[in-house]
Order: structure tokens, then C-alpha cells, then sequence
């Protein structure tokens, strides 16, 4: 049974459940896949697909940050913050639009509370906002700390062309629609987002990614393609241990860090997270204050 992960490029108007039904199509037997972390199907780009045990390692794979290239219609704002919705306010964009967001877009960056869009799966009494906004009644979503590390811009709107484009390195999430919304509100003319494009997933490239009619397919070589549950190890601090720790982690036991060997310095909050790996396991968890790693998941290589 394959155990592992699988970059795959996700065409737009393609929603998430199916790229992971597809795979489950294109394996043999009756193997479990998720993913880690959806992409709306008005997006399109790196959607990770995780196979047999590295579907418990999801909340690794969602924890690392992402990398989105977005272009920006400037004049409208709508009802979903994409092309999709209808137009709630449109304005006059800015002869100068690009160079006022140049001003406003540094304020976007660290930690800030952001208010999701409407149309989204985020639960508001249980129920998840979209499902309240299309039934006509207006979700009250309270905003949440979101984390932005770069946001730059691509190209900017030109002469009979209101269009602006930027790449944004950001946290889990952070909707980038609503980036969008609110540079739009600081602009004063409104904005939505017209094309989206997940680009990097930690140290996961959109190049590196299996076309989805490949997938659909079925002709791609499995042992090429299902990445080793190892490679997430990069993405954090990573080490390796002897069998007599590894023991102690399959038991649910700390262990000290100096029995291990330091791999690399990793990606991602480096500080506390670290990925141990041993011959037949990966292993992640936390690093305490007094030199130990604290095992949280423990997944079979081959599971």
C-alpha cells in the first residue's frame, strides 16, 4: 500500500473532493486519500493530495505556509470577493491605484486580525458560512489573526487595464479574497480577485505538480509521483534516530535530542516543531525547553 504525498496542479472550476476521488480512481485497492489543505474551485495550482497513512499528517501539511500569485479586478467589490459573486460597490479606480498600493501594502504584513469572506467554510454556530450566505441570510464572522510574510506587486494596472497583480507569502488561513477586499476598500474603488493561483506549499513547487488529466488518466508512475512521507521532514527542524529511540517514540515516549542526529534547520516555526525520522516511521511533535521531542503523530512509513 502506498503511503506518501502527491503534488498535483488543480484547474480551476475544479473543486477539491474531486482531485482526491480521482486518486483513489487511479490507485489500486481501496486506499485512503485526503489532502492537505483545499483550494477553492474558482482557484487553480498546487493542491496536495496525501495517500494510505500521511493522511494523519494533514495538519503538518496545512500548517506550512503558502505562496499565492492573485490578480486583482480594481472597481468592483462582490458578494464572494472573486469573480464569481455579484457586484455589492463598484468606484472609480485611482489614475495613481498602483502607487497608493504600494503605500497601503506594507500594512498588510505580520499578524492582523482578518475577516473572512462571507462565502466561505468557516463555522458561524455551527453552520458554515456559505451555506448561510446562499440561503440569503448574512453570516456574522468574527475576524482571526492571520500571518503575512510578503506581499509584493507584479505588475500594475495600466492605461484601459484595471488590473493589478501580486504575490502574497501568508500563513494557514489566510484568505487571500479578503486581502484583496480590504486593499480594495483602502483604494476606495473596491476590488475582487478575477485569478488565483497557489504557486508553493512550504518547500512544495507548482512546477514540480502532476497535471490533472494525468491524473484523471491514470498514467503517471506511482513510485515517481507519491512523494516519501521524509520530505515533510524538511519542512520543519529535522533529525534521525537509532532504532532503540524510535522505540520509545512508537510507545509515546520523550526523547532526548541528543540521541538524535540534526538533519536540517526546516521552514516552519522551527522553534517547536520537528519531524524525527527512523528507519520504518516518521515521527512529528515538539521540541521542549529542556532538550526533548515530545512525539504527537507516529506514522508507519509503509502504513
Amino acid at each position: 500500500m502506498a503511503c506518501g504525498l502527491l503534488l498535483l496542479n488543480k484547474p480551476e472550476g475544479v473543486r477539491s473532493t474531486v482531485c482526491v476521488a480521482a486518486l483513489r480512481r487511479a490507485l489500486p485497492g481501496r486506499q485512503k486519500v485526503g489532502h492537505g489543505g483545499t483550494l477553492d474551485s474558482t482557484a487553480q495550482g498546487l493542491l496536495i493530495l496525501l495517500v494510505g497513512g500521511a493522511t494523519r499528517a494533514s495538519e503538518l501539511v496545512m500548517g506550512l505556509p503558502k505562496i499565492y500569485d492573485v490578480e486583482i479586478r480594481l472597481g468592483e467589490e462582490r458578494s464572494t470577493d472573486d469573480y464569481s459573486g455579484e457586484v455589492s460597490f463598484s468606484g472609480p479606480v485611482p489614475q495613481d491605484a498602483a502607487e497608493l498600493a504600494e503605500v497601503f501594502l506594507p500594512s498588510f504584513l505580520g499578524t492582523r486580525l482578518q475577516v473572512p469572506p462571507a462565502v466561505s467554510a468557516i463555522h458561524v454556530n455551527g453552520v458554515r458560512a456559505h451555506a448561510l450566505s446562499r440561503s440569503g441570510k448574512e453570516p456574522v464572522i468574527q475576524p482571526r489573526p492571520v500571518r503575512v510574510t510578503d506581499i509584493r506587486i507584479l505588475s500594475g494596472p495600466k492605461e484601459g487595464n484595471d488590473t493589478l497583480k501580486l504575490r502574497i507569502r501568508c500563513s494557514r488561513g489566510t484568505y487571500v479574497r479578503s486581502v484583496v477586499r480590504d486593499l480594495g476598500r483602502r483604494l476606495g474603488c473596491g476590488a475582487h480577485v478575477s485569478s488565483l493561483v497557489r504557486t508553493a506549499t512550504g518547500l512544495f513547487r507548482l512546477g514540480d505538480a502532476l497535471a490533472f488529466d494525468e491524473l484523471q488518466r491514470g498514467s503517471f508512475s506511482r513510485e515517481e509521483r507519491i512523494l516519501p512521507l521524509s520530505c515533510l521532514a524538511a519542512q520543519y527542524y529535522g533529525y534521525s534516530a537509532e532504532e532503540e529511540t524510535c522505540r520509545m517514540l512508537l510507545a509515546g515516549k520523550s526523547a532526548p535530542l541528543s540521541a538524535m542526529s540534526f538533519l536540517n534547520p526546516g521552514i516552519s516555526d522551527p522553534g517547536k516543531k520537528a519531524a524525527v525520522l527512523c528507519r520504518d516511521l516518521f515521527s512529528f511533535g515538539n521540541i521542549t525547553a529542556s532538550g526533548f521531542f515530545e512525539p504527537k503523530v507516529n506514522i508507519p512509513m509503509e502504513a
